[in-house]
């Protein structure tokens, strides 16, 4: 099914309580895509987010973290997690072949899987229009046309706020607002 995004969801209408908060003068966008760097609950840099909401109420959140991860994140207004709570899961573009490994649930509403390996990954997710992640309840394709340009804008942001090394040590990971 091809949902249709609209810009600015979560900054709206936040899903989730958060740990983090939003750096004023960090935000950027990309056509439906939002964006802006994070601090900790100490106030420091934390990481730089990334996200889509779609018409039906569903949520894609990515978190690029100083630490060379990038964490990827559903949510959807029907379906609950247990805090947590592991999953197989399986990671799919339309063209080449799927990434898997072992995700679970941050919170009751999102749930997604975190890679190591910033350039491998941005790379894989920008590789096409359609985003499918399998064994977390949620059975959809995503469309996630204008990516790349968002991703680099995420990519930028994290270079920008994390300082000179920005693969360093790796923050704590903290809900998506």
């Amino acid at each position: 099914m091809r949902a249709l995004a609209f810009a600015g969801l979560l900054a709206v209408l936040p899903l989730t309580p958060a740990v983090a908060q939003e750096i004023p003068g960090t935000q950027y966008s990309s056509g439906f895509w939002y964006g802006a760097a994070q601090t900790d609950d100490t106030g420091a840099f934390s990481h730089c987010t990334l996200s889509v909401g779609y018409t039906n109420g569903e949520t894609l959140w990515f978190g690029l973290y100083p630490d060379d991860s990038v964490s990827i994140l559903l949510s959807h207004p029907e379906v609950r997690f247990q805090p947590g709570q592991q999953f197989d899961i399986i990671l799919m573009m339309e063209t080449g072949l799927p990434w898997r490994g072992t995700g679970e649930a941050w919170d009751a509403s999102f749930a997604g899987i975190t890679f190591t390996d910033l350039e491998a990954t941005t790379a894989f997710l920008t590789s096409g229009q359609w985003l499918r992640m399998l064994g977390i309840g949620i059975d959809e394709a995503y469309d996630v046309q204008g990516i790349p340009e968002a991703m680099a804008m995420a990519k930028d942001c994290l270079a920008k706020n994390s300082g000179k090394n920005p693969f360093g040590t790796a923050p704590a990971k903290v809900l998506p607002p």
